[in-house]
């Protein structure tokens, strides 16, 4: 009967341990997810800059300052380019954070598991020690 509440006691204190690991796992994504908003605004900001410019360097085709004009669509391009990557990153981050859900969803069906089976050792324990 004592072994049954200790292994008990030990399926409980798992559980808990899986329960704040779950709780860790769901942190980070949270924190994932968030700069990965922040991803997508600084993306968002590049295009609607890139964009600006690009409309610049298109006024200024019929004007002679042909080497600013050229300076203005190739940092528009690289503001393009920049803004993919923040893209693609946010994109990834949000995969991650999903990653990270799933393990923490785990991990809580692991610590719901370890408490029944220390519940049910309880419960052992307690019907041992009546018919003792």
């Amino acid at each position: 009967m004592l072994r049954l509440r200790e292994e008990a006691h030990g399926w409980e204190a798992k559980a808990h341990a899986a329960a704040l690991q779950a709780r860790r796992l769901e942190e980070k994504a949270a924190r994932l997810a968030l700069k990965a908003q922040r991803a997508r605004q600084k993306a968002q900001a590049c295009a609607v800059r890139s964009q600006a410019l690009h409309g610049k360097a298109l006024a200024m085709l019929h004007e002679e300052q042909a080497a600013k004009k050229e300076l203005k669509v190739e940092k528009s391009r690289q503001l393009d380019f920049e803004a993919e990557a923040l893209r693609q990153r946010a994109k990834a981050m949000d995969s991650e954070a999903e990653r990270r859900r799933i393990a923490a969803r785990s991990k809580l069906s692991e610590s719901e598991r370890f408490l029944s089976s220390a519940k049910r050792l309880f419960q052992e324990a307690d019907a041992a020690k009546a018919l003792a």
